[in-house]
């Protein structure tokens, strides 16, 4: 009689416990399924809407909020990544000539992304694009003339360097080892202890750049 009161009691929490995995499980998958509705995941065959994008949120979204704009050179001197961005003035300005832009987020053309940094009215391309976006840009520490936007001491390689960007926060960090094993150890320890036990780890962050993003798929809106 025991026997069975204690088989009727198990059997009785089996499907308790079923109930509370749907009940609370199903809730979060529900979300994950809803958050990619309407949305295709990042490739490099992807192509994003040209435009300006005002604010991270709009190149999130893929919808940059000026469709029509140009982007060209201040002058033939200036430094190759000085770029002004303009577009057609609002009719109540009642300009003839266009408005022009600087505190933006960044902009896309012909399908390449570029992201405004150090500098207004400076911009470098998004060379990989995820989880973690990866650019060249010029060090912070560079100096620029306020009179003709020039770089000052562009001949040299160090006035560049490597970036890194999270795709879900928008911070922009240096790309080195200490900082990226550090955002890995935060986001995906299997790869974080690969990576450490490699010998020549500092030499191969950029590998697991690639690892991580195809490990934490993006997803954007469909054009």
């Amino acid at each position: 009689m025991l026997l069975k009161r204690l088989e009727n009691y198990f059997s009785k929490m089996k499907i308790f416990f079923k109930y509370i995995f749907v009940f609370i499980l199903l809730p979060l998958f529900s979300s994950s399924q809803t958050d990619t509705i309407g949305k295709v995941k990042y490739t490099t065959g992807f192509v994003f809407n040209d435009g300006i994008y005002k604010t991270f949120q709009e190149f999130k979204n893929n919808n940059p909020s000026i469709k029509k704009f140009t982007a060209k050179k201040s002058s033939p001197y200036s430094n190759p990544d000085y770029i002004l961005l303009a577009y057609e003035c609002p009719d109540s300005l009642k300009a003839h000539d266009n408005c022009q832009l600087k505190d933006v987020w960044g902009y896309t053309y012909h399908g390449d992304v570029y992201i405004a940094h150090s500098y207004y009215s400076y911009y470098f391309k998004l060379m990989v694009i995820g989880s973690v976006c990866h650019f060249v840009g010029l060090s912070s520490s560079i100096g620029v003339n306020p009179y003709n936007n020039l770089t000052i001491g562009l001949e040299s390689d160090e006035s560049y360097q490597q970036f890194m960007l999270d795709f879900e926060t928008g911070k922009i960090n240096e790309f080195n080892y200490k900082i990226f094993s550090a955002f890995l150890k935060t986001h995906d320890d299997v790869l974080y202890k690969e990576l450490k036990k490699q010998k020549k780890k500092k030499k191969i962050i950029f590998k697991y750049l690639l690892k991580y993003n195809e490990s934490h798929p993006i997803w954007f809106k469909e054009s």
